[in-house]
């Protein structure tokens, strides 16, 4: 009866150990491999976190300013006295700013965590996804009414777009979550 050695690099039955071609070697605790989804699928939402940031940032640019922001404020029939409007306008641009820098820097941390594979940043860049795609919602209402908005219409469609997109690759993101694992990574043997 003859056995035969297994492979350099062949995965135990029970997902354990790998061979190295001349002994068994135990894998590292949460050990997982790459699908034909992994790269894919990280390299995607890394290049879609990226390129949100440069849209946000770009948009807060040219509308995220005092005439802007006190152009939409008057669009909207609020009634600031005079002496008030002016420091409601600037609160409202720092605001802004703030918001957006602060949504930008999270961003961009989880298109590195998705470019490197890191697992938490799987779970943590599928509720943001979520959340992007909430903007589906968001961004009908204000297209639905430009009058009171900062931005125009053809700027709020670009949001709409990244939030469809936003709302695809979560369903994607989920979907691989579900058939292999965070990042589309299997466990050995399975």
């Amino acid at each position: 009866m003859s056995t035969s050695s297994p492979e350099a690099g062949q995965i135990s039955p029970d997902g354990q150990f790998r061979w190295d071609g001349q002994q068994w070697v135990p894998l590292a605790a949460g050990y997982r491999e790459p699908t034909s989804w992994t790269r894919p699928l990280r390299m995607t939402v890394a290049a879609y976190l990226v390129v949100g940031v440069i849209y946000s940032i770009a948009g807060a640019a040219f509308y995220l300013n005092s005439a802007s922001v006190e152009r939409a404020i008057r669009a909207s029939g609020t009634t600031i006295p005079s002496d008030q409007l002016q420091q409601a306008v600037t609160i409202s641009v720092t605001v802004g700013w703030a918001f957006v820098l602060a949504l930008s820097a999270i961003s961009i941390v989880l298109a590195i965590g998705s470019y490197l594979g890191w697992r938490w940043a799987f779970w943590v860049t599928l509720v943001w996804l979520a959340f992007n795609a909430v903007g589906v919602l968001t961004n009908l209402n204000s297209l639905a009414n430009p009058r009171v908005q900062a931005q125009p219409s053809a700027v709020i469609a670009g949001s709409l777009l990244l939030s469809l997109i936003a709302l695809a690759l979560f369903v994607w993101m989920l979907v691989a979550a579900v058939r292999y694992g965070p990042w589309a990574m299997r466990k050995p043997g399975v």
